[in-house]
């Protein structure tokens, strides 16, 4: 027994069928070793007879006593003692045991010829039936009934933390973790032994593999894991500059401050991630601009449809027209009396006069918007007729609003075509001044065209209010993410969020520049061009 537990150890060392390391490991200790030369015992490992047995049919004569060796030979042992486990097979056994120059055991002749009466038992069969209970013992401890563990997915450039899952058949209870055991490839990952988690910082995507020690019924057992580290989603994104030669090229990016005096107006627009992956130039545009020695500043953005061919040059064409319009309109004449009628509104009252301002400047306005309408219908129409394609590949919508900041007081006066926000906000409260287009699917909305002549009014509103901080506009790429649904665009504590987040930027010295830089944020599923566009309050609190 001694030299055969000899011979085995010297074969585990040696590793010569590349047994996996914790296997030979466990197979190495003492007692599993014992148990383990039981089973060969037990298997009674004779080479040549063995081999003769199975590849060479049985003699049809021969003496009595050839007979009665092959009838009790080693076929018969592995007969009466069938094992559980299929990781020792007998020809691989037989041809290693040659190898080592093992000894073959010898044949219990004398047990063979004894006779067994029925409903007798022998010692030796119930010594086998001792030997087949530590086998399967041992086979029930071996690693390959170890448990299995499995670690959460982390992503690159994360931090990450998780602990070690248990996915076999055991008692997570009975499992112990050393954390000192723990060898990771990468120096910042390391097991807490306090939480029990694994913590690092994954720098980028692959298999990664680390190996440690736990505790299992008062043995220490080695075991390794794999994390699956994905890459950032950002990183996939491709930056790709449109093919050259093509009609009304634009600029990645746009930003523009004006200094009001009291106030300023801080706008940025910018390529979506959609559109510098498929190399697409931006589709968004943006107008802000001053009536010179006046209190009235002019804002629009437009978003041309992503379906159209040359949407970017209609929404160009429709900020365009907004400004010209309200450049010819707001001369010094218009400008006198609609600031006394502001000056006569009576803020959250509704009394007879100030309902007779509001239906009077009303009215100025539809017709300015009105002309703002026809134009652009009318430019769009002459392009696509000198390119010859439809109008709708100019498609685009348009938000825009005239505000007037005056005596504590903000009148403002919007008009809108399609989806995106324009908001007045202040101490907490938010009030909407368009209604969003949408459509049967996201993503679908209304966009500049001669359908919506007879709707022009319900798409004109006026206010006036008091404590505003700022006039926001945005088209869809951003309002969808921070918004999502028009019930988040009704709740103040999003747009309260949203002011506490920009507020800073629009009061450092570069506030266009941080504005474009700030909506270069990151949400899944939301990677359109982005533009906004805010008149706020100078060092507001």
């Amino acid at each position: 027994m001694a030299e055969l537990k000899c011979k085995i150890k010297q074969m585990l060392e040696k590793n010569e069928l590349g047994l996996e390391g914790q296997f030979v490991a466990y197979i190495s200790q003492d007692g599993n070793l014992s148990q383990l030369s039981l089973l060969l015992r037990a298997l009674r490992l004779q080479p040549a007879g063995l081999r003769a047995e199975i590849s060479e049919p049985a003699p049809e004569k021969d003496s009595v006593h050839q007979q009665a060796a092959a009838e009790t030979g080693p076929g018969d042992a592995m007969q009466a003692a069938p094992l559980d486990a299929p990781a020792l097979q007998a020809d691989s056994a037989d041809a290693e045991s040659a190898d080592s120059g093992l000894a073959p055991a010898e044949p219990n002749v004398n047990s063979a010829l004894s006779p067994i009466h029925p409903g007798e038992s022998s010692a030796a069969d119930e010594a086998e039936k001792n030997r087949r209970a530590e086998i399967t013992d041992v086979f029930n401890k071996s690693s390959f009934n170890d448990p299995k563990f499995q670690a959460d997915n982390a992503r690159a450039g994360q931090a990450y933390q998780s602990r070690l899952s248990i996915i076999s058949n055991h008692a997570a209870d009975d499992v112990q973790f050393k954390a000192e055991s723990f060898k990771f490839p990468y120096a910042h990952f390391y097991f807490d032994a306090a939480t029990q988690q694994i913590h690092g910082m994954p720098e980028k995507a692959e298999e990664l593999e680390f190996s440690f020690q736990y505790c299992m019924h008062q043995e220490t057992r080695t075991a390794s894991c794999k994390i699956n580290v994905i890459p950032d989603p950002r990183s996939l994104w491709k930056v790709i500059e449109p093919e050259g030669g093509q009609l009304f090229p634009k600029a990645h990016a746009d930003f523009k401050c004006i200094d009001l005096g009291d106030d300023k107006i801080a706008a940025a627009s910018r390529r979506g991630r959609s559109h510098e992956h498929g190399g697409a130039f931006r589709d968004d545009d943006f107008r802000i601009f001053n009536i010179p020695g006046s209190q009235w500043s002019v804002i629009a953005v437009a978003d041309g449809a992503g379906s159209a061919e040359y949407s970017r040059e209609g929404s160009r064409i429709a900020v365009d027209i907004v400004q010209n319009e309200f450049q010819r309109y707001l001369n010094e004449y218009t400008i006198a009396v609609i600031n006394e009628d502001i000056k006569n509104w009576q803020v959250g009252v509704q009394d007879e006069q100030t309902n007779a301002i509001a239906k009077k400047l009303n009215q100025q306005f539809f017709n300015v918007y009105y002309e703002i309408y026809r134009s652009i219908i009318a430019q769009i129409e002459q392009q696509a007729q000198q390119f010859g394609v439809a109008g709708k590949a100019f498609s685009t919508t348009l938000l825009a609003a005239a505000v007037c900041r005056h005596g504590g007081k903000t009148f403002i006066s919007a008009f809108s075509v399609g989806d995106g926000a324009i908001s007045v906000y202040g101490q907490g409260h938010v009030r909407l001044m368009n209604a969003a287009d949408g459509g049967e699917y996201a993503g679908q909305t209304k966009f500049l065209d001669r359908s919506i002549h007879q709707e022009l009014g319900a798409r004109i509103k006026i206010g006036c209010f008091a404590d505003v901080e700022a006039v926001m506009l945005m088209t869809d790429g951003i309002s969808d993410p921070l918004f999502e649904t028009d019930a988040g665009l009704s709740n103040p504590q999003k747009w309260q969020a949203l002011h506490q987040q920009i507020e800073p930027l629009l009061q450092s010295e570069n506030a266009a520049s941080a504005l474009l830089d700030w909506m270069h944020f990151f949400t899944p599923g939301h990677h359109d061009d982005r533009t906004m566009a805010v008149l706020c309050s100078k060092n507001s609190a």
